[in-house]
């Protein structure tokens, strides 16, 4: 069995903050075994969330509880889905001590040699929520799947500035602090994403780490996504979420709010990294096409107002919209009063901020 670490001990002794691995499980009796014994080999206790399954996943992982393989394992009172045992499993694991989690899928597509590679970066910025990228893409990815992870990064740039690759991705080191005092809507998979939000806007640091590609055979794939019953919810809490970006409400405290203004600002002078091939730039260049579409929609329909031109700045300033499709929404006003901003102006500098993005070095 590897050596567990006593956090109280690392604590004090001034060593790195100590992390553990947890591994949610709701049927996955095929592959809970070789996924605990490969995270088990990188020396952190690895601790285990029955999720109420009924093929035997449990009784798996208490062999091997007893093997020594698995530090412990947290039961929860009926199945609550991915979101709620990940809490559980996190609010157990902050009674033990420990500062970060290391979230592995009991599936078998995370590739358990990256959790040596995601616990060196996880205990280098312990305060950080660290995200695994999947990346280079699968061939046999489903097409779907990519819409999906393209479309919750562009939402998710438009919350928080942040510019993720891979929202969906669940191998990810947990800040267990921040974390456990983060209050997500979501209750089953958009919760992972929703947090990205929510931990940004509390002024967390986003970090990401490049996995590989791993999909099973179809015929020996275990998914627990309904499409039916999770992507309407996904949609309403980028929806939620969106909304409550538009309030002047600070969050995070002092520091949270700072990183957000400071986020803002860079926004605003310049949309992203639009060069290179990393999801992170496509991610940007989505939002880019997407924000500059709706500022000439904008731009075409609204009345030439001082209203609906601080509208239309509010909403690009709080959704990190940057200038170019700012002044391209208040475009109405500008012509209308060419003695605030000329048009000529307004114009030179959306095609400066544009172009700032490409001259930007590739992400």
């Amino acid at each position: 069995m590897p050596p567990m670490t006593d956090p109280a001990h690392s604590r004090s002794s001034g060593t790195a903050p100590c992390g553990a691995i947890l591994v949610p499980v709701y049927e996955n009796a095929t592959t809970i075994e070789s996924v605990l014994r490969g995270v088990a080999v990188h020396g952190r206790p690895v601790f285990v969330v029955d999720d109420g399954g009924r093929d035997g996943s449990c009784e798996i992982a208490a062999a091997l509880e007893e093997e020594g393989v698995v530090a412990g394992i947290v039961r929860c009172p009926r199945n609550l889905g991915k979101a709620g045992a990940l809490r559980l499993g996190f609010a157990r694991l902050r009674e033990l001590g420990f500062e970060v989690a290391i979230a592995v899928d009991a599936d078998g597509q995370h590739d358990v040699e990256m959790v040596g590679p995601m616990l060196e970066i996880a205990e280098a910025n312990p305060g950080s929520l660290v995200v695994g990228c999947r990346w280079p893409l699968h061939p046999d990815q489903p097409r779907k799947n990519l819409v999906g992870r393209f479309f919750s990064n562009v939402a998710i740039r438009a919350h928080s500035g942040v510019s993720v690759g891979d929202a969906p991705c669940g191998f990810r080191s947990w800040p267990l602090d921040a974390t456990i005092h983060t209050r997500g809507r979501s209750g089953r998979y958009a919760w992972e994403q929703e947090m990205i939000t929510r931990l940004a806007w509390r002024g967390v640091r986003i970090d990401r780490i490049d996995i590989p590609a791993i999909y099973h055979p179809r015929e020996t794939r275990v998914s627990h996504y309904r499409f039916r019953r999770d992507w309407p919810e996904g949609i309403a809490i980028y929806a939620w979420l969106l909304l409550v970006a538009l309030l002047p409400i600070p969050r995070g405290g002092r520091e949270g709010v700072l990183r957000c203004w400071r986020r803002r600002f860079a926004r605003l002078l310049s949309p992203g990294r639009l060069r290179g091939g990393r999801p992170e730039a496509w991610t940007d260049r989505l939002f880019v096409v997407v924000a500059i579409s709706v500022g000439l929609v904008v731009g075409a329909v609204a009345p030439p107002s001082a209203w609906a031109a601080a509208i239309a700045g509010w909403v690009g300033w709080r959704w990190h919209a940057g200038l170019g499709p700012i002044l391209l929404a208040m475009s109405p006003w500008i012509r209308a009063n060419p003695e605030a901003i000329p048009l000529d102006v307004a114009l030179t500098v959306a095609a400066a901020w544009l172009i700032g993005g490409v001259l930007r070095p590739r992400a």
